[in-house]
């Protein structure tokens, strides 16, 4: 039997799933349950509670607690060497004469490479949606693509995949459809479905059939990620006993009045009554980044495209705030660890060596590069000695004893620390694309609705990505939501 969960945000999707699955596994083996995610994130946090909860081991007694590609790694048997990695990208692209440039958070089999180059990315999402790259070709319009430079490449992909003996992550699912064998499980449970692609649809299907109960949980309205192979149709369509969360824990009533007009314009979705936290929160519209007063609180500064990020930043530098890209350690914090060090060197605290290479790296007059070689390794040294042996020549103040760092940088530290920042922390502002802030919240969002060329163009011929994109950004308030007013006429209009 087929449960779907339909999780509006800040429902507890999740944890409703969680507690689901705490339910089973009174009763039920936990090797015979099955807990899939895209993210790896996701799959970590189920895992770890019902570990948790159950005084279970993570590593042998919940096998199918994992993301859909580990899944598939796992039942076919391969081993991490086996996979592409993003030095294998790089090295594909230097033989090529092609910059392949893309993320990849660890080494890991189920680490995603993210690729920047519009080639790989078509394949990649032309096999999510199990269409031969060159007709995919033909169905889009992507002025980026040339149609013999995309055969070329797709090819030499596959050969260099070929002779190298490794499988990229489209690989890993077709190959398991193709002949993997799939566990028999009690009940299987699925999260952020909305966000799967038409050949992990195939897959979570299949896994389906061997089970005698699943949950499908997720939110059409947060399906935002079409330009990546996600097939959120395939979602809507799902036929089973529906459920939905109806009381969110995050969203205010004011932000919350103005994301439901926005998604009530989304003409194909699944039609869900939820309500609001009690309390009412703010809605504020400013002409400029400047006017928002960002000395207290928590912040998510959105924008749609990561070039508009630059600019975000530019402001926030102006206004002399401590800031990060999401996930990203600022430069500033980096820089002012070093400084740190060597403050601390200069009262007589001794440094390891590892922290004195860092000190180093920042000096250019002010050490001798031919001494600090005869340095060892794994060692602790204090300023007389460094002074005496090694070529360090100054306990000058850092801004001139650091002489590699550029007068923005310093000027930029200095005004924070006068600020009163602690640098040595969390930035207590974050900004991201909307896509990359899913799953986030903060007490208060400040929203940019400046579209890129391209993205205002998908916007006149199919609104309803861009209504959901939105509707994503202003619910991830907790209070307050700042909407910027557009400067161009490209934008989206809220």
């Amino acid at each position: 039997m087929r449960t779907i969960i339909y999780g509006p945000p800040g429902t507890g999707k999740t944890h409703t799933l969680l507690q689901h699955i705490e339910k089973f596994l009174e009763t039920t083996d936990p090797d015979k349950i099955g807990y899939f995610t895209f993210s790896k994130n996701a799959a970590v946090e189920g895992k770890e509670r019902a570990a948790f909860k159950f005084k279970l081991s993570m590593l042998d007694d919940l096998p199918y607690f994992q993301t859909l590609h580990s899944f598939c790694f796992n039942q076919l048997g391969l081993n991490k060497d086996q996979v592409m990695k993003e030095k294998h990208y790089k090295e594909l692209g230097e033989k090529m004469g092609l910059e392949i440039e893309g993320t990849q958070q660890d080494e890991d089999h189920d680490s995603v490479f993210y690729s920047k180059n519009p080639y790989i990315q078509l394949i990649n999402i032309a096999r999510s949606k199990e269409i031969d790259p060159v007709k995919y070709y033909h169905l889009t319009d992507n002025p980026q693509v040339s149609l013999n430079k995309l055969k070329i490449i797709s090819e030499e992909l596959q050969r260099y995949k070929t002779e190298h003996g490794l499988v990229d992550f489209p690989d890993m699912i077709e190959k398991f459809l193709s002949g993997g064998d799939t566990p028999k499980l009690r009940v299987m449970f699925v999260d952020e479905a909305q966000d799967l692609s038409l050949i992990q649809w195939k897959l979570v299907r299949r896994i389906e059939e061997s089970a005698t109960d699943s949950f499908i949980a997720g939110d059409d309205d947060q399906g935002i990620y079409k330009w990546n192979g996600a097939h959120v149709n395939t979602f809507i369509n799902l036929e089973g006993t529906r459920k939905i969360l109806e009381q969110s824990h995050r969203v205010p009533q004011k932000p919350f009045a103005l994301a439901n007009k926005i998604i009530n314009k989304v003409k194909n979705r699944v039609d869900k009554k939820y309500y609001p936290k009690e309390k009412e929160g703010s809605v504020k519209r400013c002409q400029s980044l400047h006017e928002v007063d960002f000395t207290k609180g928590k912040w998510l500064v959105l924008a749609t495209a990561n070039y508009m990020l630059s600019d975000i930043g530019d402001v926030l530098d102006e206004k002399g705030l401590y800031w990060q890209r999401r996930k990203a350690t600022p430069r500033v914090k980096n820089i002012y660890e070093i400084i740190q060090k060597w403050n601390e060197l200069k009262t007589g605290v001794p440094m390891h060596f590892n922290d004195c290479k860092k000190i180093f790296n920042k000096m250019n007059k002010n050490w001798d590069k031919k001494l600090f070689k005869a340095m060892v390794k794994d060692q602790f040294y204090g300023i007389d000695d460094l002074k005496q042996k090694y070529g360090l020549q100054t306990e000058a103040d850092w801004q001139e004893a650091l002489d590699e760092l550029g007068n923005e940088d310093i000027r930029k530290i200095t005004k924070l620390i006068k600020a009163g920042e602690d640098l040595s922390s969390t930035p207590r502002i974050s900004i991201s694309t909307i896509h990359g802030v899913k799953g986030n919240e903060r007490e208060n969002v400040v929203i940019n609705t400046e579209l890129s060329g391209a993205a205002y163009d998908e916007y006149q011929k199919n609104p309803d990505d861009t209504h959901r994109l939105f509707y994503v950004a202003c619910t991830r308030t907790e209070n307050n939501l700042y909407i910027i007013e557009p400067q161009r006429k490209k934008a989206y209009d809220i």
